[in-house]
C-alpha cells in the first residue's frame, strides 16, 4: 500500500486537483536542463502531468515509472518537481530521466493545481481537458496504458 503523503508548504489541507473534463490550468516552468517549458506548447497531444518531491518515496518511483512510460509510448510526461533548482536537477540526474524535470521550486504551479497529496498525476487530453487523476498514489500504468490509447483513438 502506498502512503499519501501531504504537501505542506502553504497548500490547504482541504484543496483538490483540477476535476476531470476540466482544462488544465496553463504555466510556465524552467526545466532543469535551463529552458523554459509552457504546458499549452503540448495541446494537439496527450499529456501526463506528474507533480513529484525528493523526499517523497512513492513520487521517486512514480516519476521513473512515468518517464520510462513516456519514452516507451512517445508520451510527453512533464514532472513538476516541488524543490529547489539544484535539488531538483540532482534528482533528475540520479534516476537518469530523460523526460523533463520543471522545477516548482515556490510551489507556485502546486499552487493553482491545489496539490493536497503527493504524487499527483494527470492524464490530459489534446485540448488540455483532465481525463484521469491519481493523488497521493502512483499512477496505475494498467489503468493510464488503455485511457491514452482512447485519447488517441478520439
Amino acid at each position: 500500500m502506498v502512503a499519501a503523503i501531504a504537501v505542506t508548504a502553504g497548500v490547504p489541507a482541504f484543496a483538490a486537483p483540477p476535476a476531470l473534463n476540466s482544462i488544465a490550468p496553463d504555466f510556465a516552468l524552467k526545466a532543469v536542463d535551463g529552458r523554459n517549458v509552457r504546458l499549452s506548447e503540448y495541446r494537439g497531444e496527450p499529456v501526463v502531468l506528474h507533480f513529484w518531491a525528493s523526499w517523497c518515496g512513492p513520487c521517486r518511483e512514480s516519476v521513473a515509472a512515468l518517464d520510462a512510460f513516456g519514452l516507451r509510448s512517445g508520451t510527453p510526461v512533464l514532472g513538476v518537481n516541488l524543490d529547489g533548482a539544484d535539488r531538483s536537477a540532482a534528482v533528475a540526474a540520479a534516476l537518469h530521466l530523460k523526460t523533463p524535470t520543471l522545477v516548482d521550486a515556490q510551489q507556485s504551479v502546486a499552487r493553482t493545481y491545489d496539490v493536497a497529496k503527493l504524487p499527483l498525476t494527470l492524464l490530459l487530453d489534446a485540448e488540455g481537458h483532465v481525463r484521469a487523476s491519481w493523488s497521493g498514489v502512483a499512477a496505475d500504468l494498467a489503468e493510464l496504458t488503455p485511457q491514452l490509447e482512447r485519447l488517441r483513438q478520439d
